[in-house]
């Protein structure tokens, strides 16, 4: 029997608690191993290149998580939340953009041509369209 992600989820936070679940670390972990990695337009391959919505589909399909291709679908996809309820793995929406944030005010993303994937220290750099838990 599979296990989908919001399960293993739910499990670890009745084993450890309210907080950061293990699924949650394990995703920022995954993610984070690709910083320094190239950003290519229209990209999804973690190394050798992604652009930031193929980054974010790229890491969650290895969790068993479907998302849609483009930074406007995410930022419809799965249920609206507030800054404040942010947690590791929820995406960050922006105009034309979308970044994953992975807790302690930071963010990683595929940010540019120029920086590539990297992290930042302020989710609230440009302007924030919609955060997005998207299971």
């Amino acid at each position: 029997c599979a296990t989908t992600l919001a399960d293993a989820m739910t499990m670890s936070e009745a084993r450890y608690g309210q907080g950061v679940s293990d699924v949650r670390v394990d995703l920022v972990n995954y993610a984070t191993q690709f910083v320094g990695n190239p950003y290519v337009w229209g990209g999804t391959s973690l190394t050798s290149g992604a652009d930031c919505s193929g980054f974010v589909q790229s890491v969650y399909r290895h969790f068993g998580v479907s998302i849609p291709r483009t930074s406007a679908e995410q930022a419809g996809y799965g249920r609206e939340i507030a800054y404040e309820e942010m947690e590791p793995g929820d995406l960050v929406c922006y105009p034309g953009h979308v970044a994953m944030y992975i807790g302690g005010g930071r963010i990683v993303h595929a940010r540019s041509a120029k920086a590539g994937i990297r992290v930042d220290d302020n989710p609230a750099y440009r302007t924030i369209v919609s955060i997005r838990r998207p299971w």
